[in-house]
């Protein structure tokens, strides 16, 4: 497995292979699984994150065993439809399914962790958004989340994904690193099936 992000990305640039591709050939090489078989339990981690999701936006959300907690992702829901806000609706919407998979969690529901449960609401959020801006597929959402996880290996690995022992950066910080590594590499994939030069695909600008 890679060691590093540098390797990563060396790689890629010299392949010619999206990250997600190469993070799939590793799981292979690792697991000892078949490549249906890495690419099935990949889907089925992405259907819990949107499960989730929808449950917590539906009807009046869930609310945690104490009823303490729970709601909010559908009060943000209903406020997108009559307010404009100032972050603008494509980042609420993020918000708003990172707050119904949270919630769910506090709920005792079924959730993905990426990498933790408390930090469990970002990707799912990130997926929302950009699903509905760059109209992907399922195939390019599973791809996503194979990228994400390259790169929350070499975090876990060298830095530390837990809040016990890193607060909460370590957590949503690590979440958020991957999302953005991730959604950036799509992007790059999307314009590049729209005739932008090659070299533009394999580029990653990690801020």
């Amino acid at each position: 497995m890679f060691d590093s992000v540098k390797e990563i990305v060396e790689a890629a640039n010299n392949t010619g292979k999206p990250i997600s591709e190469l993070i799939i050939e590793e799981e292979i090489k690792t697991s000892g699984l078949s490549r249906e078989e890495i690419w099935k339990k990949m889907r089925f981690n992405l259907q819990t994150m949107q499960n989730a999701v929808k449950r917590g936006e539906s009807g009046k959300g869930v609310l945690s065993s104490t009823g303490l907690t729970g709601g909010e992702a559908v009060k943000v829901a209903k406020y997108r439809q009559t307010h404009r806000t100032l972050s603008g609706d494509t980042m609420m919407g993020a918000v708003q399914a990172a707050m119904a998979t949270n919630e769910v969690n506090a709920a005792l529901g079924i959730i993905c962790a990426t990498p933790t449960a408390g930090s469990s609401g970002t990707l799912p959020g990130v997926i929302a958004s950009l699903e509905k801006r760059l109209n992907l597929d399922e195939d390019a959402l599973v791809r996503f989340l194979f990228t994400a996880a390259g790169f929350g290996w070499v975090i876990a690995n060298h830095a530390g994904i837990a809040g016990a022992t890193g607060g909460c950066q370590a957590e949503g910080g690590s979440a958020s690193a991957m999302g953005a590594a991730a959604g950036r590499q799509l992007k790059q994939l999307v314009e590049h099936r729209s005739n932008v030069p090659k070299l533009y695909q394999l580029q990653l600008v990690i801020y």
